[in-house]
C-alpha cells in the first residue's frame, strides 16, 4: 500500500490526490492509515475516501460516488472505514486542507495499511 509517503500543498487552497486503481480482495474491507506527520496551519486537516467502481464503469471516480469516509480510532493517529459492498476495483481520494496562519507549505506524511478483506457469511 502507501507506506510514508508525503503530500504537500501550496497556497490556501485544498488539493486532492488519488491513487492507483486496484483490485477489490472480498467483497468487504476494513481500510486503516495513520497520520506519521503533519504540517498545517490552524484548521488544516487531511481527509481520505475510499471510491469503488466496476472495470467497466467510466472516469476517473465511480458514476455514483460510493465512498466511505474515515473516522478516528480513539485519540491515536490510526483513522479506519468498515466498507461493505465493494464493485470490482477500489482507490482512495486524499485531501489535504491547508490551514490558516501560516505562509510556508503545507503537508502530510501518512500511510495506509494493508486492507482486511472479507466476505459475507452465507
Amino acid at each position: 500500500m502507501n507506506i510514508g509517503t508525503q503530500l504537500m500543498v501550496i497556497g490556501t487552497d485544498a488539493k486532492s490526490y488519488d491513487t492507483p486503481w486496484f483490485p477489490k480482495g472480498a467483497d468487504n474491507a476494513f481500510f486503516t492509515y495513520e497520520i506519521i506527520h503533519q504540517h498545517f496551519g490552524s484548521g488544516g486537516s487531511i481527509s481520505v475516501t475510499v471510491y469503488t467502481k466496476n472495470r467497466e464503469d467510466l472516469g476517473s471516480e465511480s458514476v455514483t460516488p460510493f465512498t466511505f469516509s474515515f473516522t478516528q480510532i480513539g485519540s491515536t493517529a490510526f483513522y479506519h472505514a468498515d466498507c461493505a459492498n465493494l464493485k470490482q476495483l477500489v482507490r482512495f481520494k486524499i485531501t489535504v486542507t491547508p490551514g490558516a496562519g501560516t505562509s510556508n507549505p503545507q503537508g502530510v506524511c501518512y500511510r495506509i495499511l494493508p486492507p482486511t478483506w472479507y466476505d459475507k457469511a452465507v
